[in-house]
């Protein structure tokens, strides 16, 4: 199984278009199978995009925080 790419995201931008365009970019061979955002606890920055037909892992994302 390949490794998942890494995606660090500004959290400006999180949950934007352009984000779900840039996290699908590079998604190859599950184009109709269901993805599925998850994060990993509450208040998280930390989210993997998964395959659910696959249960794999396709891409990490980061979302950096603006400093306090």
């Amino acid at each position: 199984m390949a490794e998942p790419t890494r995606l660090v995201e500004p959290a400006a931008s999180f949950a934007s278009t352009d984000f779900w365009r840039r996290l699908t970019r590079g998604v190859r061979g599950h184009d109709d199978h269901p993805l599925m955002l998850v994060g990993l606890v509450e208040n998280t920055a930390r989210y993997d995009l998964r395959c659910n037909r696959c249960e794999s892992v396709l891409v990490e994302v980061l979302v950096e925080r603006a400093a306090a």
